[in-house]
This record gives structure tokens, sequence and C-alpha cells, in this order.
């Protein structure tokens, strides 16, 4: 059990880097396999249902389910020439001019509908649950340094583990080194 529990931060500290780098090389691919993906909150738009910097997990939806109207959903939307995601409520579809439905959204305290054009190939899917403030830890992970200390941390505690079982062994050493000296010193005292 303590084997276990010496090994397991190590464990998790590789699948994290591991999940960071799969997500930095082929995120779609992750996210399909998954069927789940977390965003960040970087506005106010949602609060205080989300309190911004909050991460928030988001269930795909898949190629013939549709939102129902009230579900919280994530969807990509084009702000100012960038791509971004949005986490907004789901309030309905209207037919626009060229016969293609536009699906609307709205923030929490919004009074009426965003302005974004969204259509169903936009929505990545529905809300799950938000953790607050974790949002801030994830931009975090996601940066380029993060990834240079996660790799100096996991350097650092595969060090300290060789160490440790080093340690521990010469230890162990030690002790049958004084039990076999202390059993023959009784054997001595023991044969007259």
């Amino acid at each position: 059990m303590k084997k276990i529990l010496k090994i397991l931060p190590n464990v998790l500290l590789i699948m994290l880097v591991a999940y960071i780098v799969l997500m930095k090389i082929c995120p779609e691919k992750i996210n399909k396999f998954l069927g789940y993906q977390t965003f960040v909150i970087l506005t106010d738009s949602m609060e205080p249902v989300i309190p911004t910097g909050s991460a928030v997990l988001v269930k795909n939806l898949k190629d013939d389910e549709e939102p129902k109207e009230g579900d919280i959903v994530s969807f990509r939307v084009d702000r100012l020439g960038e791509d971004a995601v949005f986490t907004h409520y789901y309030c309905g579809t209207e037919t626009e001019e060229d016969g293609s439905t536009r699906y609307l959204t709205q923030g929490a305290t919004a009074e009426r509908p965003d302005d974004y054009i969204t259509h169903r190939q936009d929505i990545i899917g529905t809300y799950v649950f938000h953790i607050p403030y974790v949002g801030r830890i994830v931009l975090f992970l996601k940066s380029p340094f993060a990834l240079i200390e996660l790799g100096i941390i996991m350097i650092i505690m595969i060090i300290y583990q060789l160490l440790w079982d080093k340690f521990d062994k010469e230890e162990q050493a030690e002790k049958e080194k004084q039990e076999t000296s202390e059993s023959q010193r009784d054997e001595k005292i023991l044969l007259p």
C-alpha cells in the first residue's frame, strides 16, 4: 500500500502531462474520444450562474442531437475576426432569410439574444457542471511555460523517487547488517 501511495503522484503527474501534450497535438481527436470538453469562462456574461474564471465541463452533442431550450450550451463564434467559444443559454431557433436555421443564445443577465449568428454546426455541446476559479489554472496549464514547468517538476519527482529508493535500500541493508551482527553476538553469549 505504501508503495502505491509513493508512485501515485508520479502517475497522476505523468497522466496530466500526457493529457496536456495530447491536447496540444490533436485536441479534436481527444475531445471526440472522451465525449467531453472543458472551457474557461472569460467574461461575466453568465454571472451569477457561472462565475468568471470557472472551468466548465461540456458534453459533446452528437450530429443528430439538438439542444433543449433553456440548456446552457458552448458554441463557436467569430468574435472580431478571431474564433472564440462562448457558453450561454440556448433559447430557440429562427429561420433566416436564406432559409437556414439560426440558433439563438443569450447570456444569463442579457435582455435579448446574442447578435452572433450561430448555426447547428457551431454548437459544441451542453453544460454539465462548472468548478469556480479553476479556469485560471487551466489557462496556465495550457501555456507553454506550464509545460516547461511541469516537465521540470516531473524530472525532480523522478530524481526524488530514485534517491528515495536508494536510501531505502541502504537503510534496509544497514538494518540487516545490524540484525546479523546482533544475532551473532547473541549466539556467542549463549555458547559457553
